[in-house]
């Protein structure tokens, strides 16, 4: 009897990262910038860091915007480079998905698993249990796997999941039929979410064989499955025909484009610490903070300060009298003061500045 088919793990690594100004430009997105605690590392090599164990020896694959690509090759051990998909234009994530189906598929994949490269996750074991037990049931059934998280707060900023029957038992949790999608909601409805114990918080990662996500592309966006119809018939991906998918595709999402369409969509509901990084609050929780609740370099100066989050790009000497909750975020061209609980709205800051025509900030 042959081996079965390999899994492997795909790491998506597009975005902006607005909400990451000053230090988050379009040269520099979130998924290139170290933001998780206390980690060192870019968060797309955390990532991929994490995700390495449970592939072959090639590693993950990458994918990301080919601007990009000279940047996450420094960053990314040599052999990340073989396993780079590079999107000529960023098309939103079912393009992404797509894009990855077709080239994991040809490389013989038994299931796919699907993530984002910007989330904090602790313990990565539990993670990566709970990403094996997707990667199994997806092989074995064909049937799409995402993941969910039971929610310990009633989160306004997190899209959710609302869960039916209960199909099966894994190591990581238990595996149930999703009934639908619920986008960011209103902070009455995440109460009632939370409280009714049916919604799961949908973490954004996939599992599934390239086949099967491929044939739900067809029934649910066929308009997407005729724009990647050449490349999926061609050998191997031709520069050409990748470039005249992503020139056809729309720009849309995959949850809306396929997942919130997909019959027999299943989650597995996993048990670990889990945030999106999506703003300078969302770094501030990961970071050990001093007495006075403050996150702030070596050398910071805080008199009758409390609970402000500090980051100095330029090795500018901070001082801090008389404040509270604040987020001060200074590179050598620009200086950023919000209050604490505002980060969502930092891209408008991005946004302002675009208007202004002051392209040179935010590039």
């Amino acid at each position: 009897m042959s081996a079965p088919a390999p899994h492997h793990v795909a790491v998506l690594a597009g975005g902006k990262g607005t909400r990451f100004w000053p230090v988050g430009r379009a040269s520099r997105p979130k998924q290139v910038l170290p933001l998780d605690g206390d980690d060192p590392r870019p968060l797309v090599r955390a990532t991929y860091d994490r995700a390495a164990p449970l592939c072959d020896a090639d590693g993950p694959w990458v994918v990301a915007s080919k601007a990009l690509g000279p940047t996450l090759a420094r960053m990314l051990p040599a052999r990340a480079r073989r396993r780079f998909l590079l999107e000529p234009q960023p098309k939103n994530t079912a393009a992404a998905l797509a894009f990855t189906a077709i080239e994991v598929g040809r490389a013989g994949a038994g299931a796919v698993a699907v993530v984002p490269s910007d989330h904090h996750v602790a313990p990565e074991g539990a993670w990566r249990l709970a990403l094996r037990g997707m990667l199994d049931r997806a092989a074995a059934t064909g049937r799409i796997l995402t993941l969910g998280l039971r929610p310990t707060f009633p989160a306004t900023g997190y899209g959710y999941l609302e869960v039916g029957e209960a199909r099966a038992e894994a190591a990581a949790g238990e595996v149930h039929a999703v009934t639908r999608f619920v986008e960011k909601p209103p902070r009455a409805a995440a109460n009632r979410y939370v409280k009714s114990g049916r919604f799961l918080w949908n973490l954004g990662s996939f599992a599934f064989r390239p086949d099967a996500f491929l044939a739900a592309m067809d029934l649910a966006f066929p308009e997407g499955a005729a724009a990647f119809a050449a490349l999926r018939a061609a050998k191997r991906a031709l520069p050409a025909k990748v470039a005249a998918a992503y020139r056809a595709v729309p720009s849309i999402s995959v949850d809306y484009a396929v997942m919130e369409k997909a019959k027999d969509l299943e989650v597995l509901a996993a048990s670990f610490d889990w945030d999106d990084l999506g703003s300078w609050d969302a770094v501030a929780r990961h970071a050990a903070p001093d007495a006075a609740g403050n996150v702030a370099p070596e050398g910071t100066v805080a008199v009758d300060a409390t609970d402000c989050f500090v980051r100095a790009e330029d090795g500018t000497a901070v001082a801090l009298l008389g404040v509270t909750d604040l987020v001060i975020v200074r590179t050598k061209d620009a200086l950023l003061v919000a209050r604490r609980g505002r980060g969502e709205d930092v891209r408008k800051i991005h946004d302002e500045l675009l208007r202004r025509g002051r392209d040179g900030l935010v590039s």
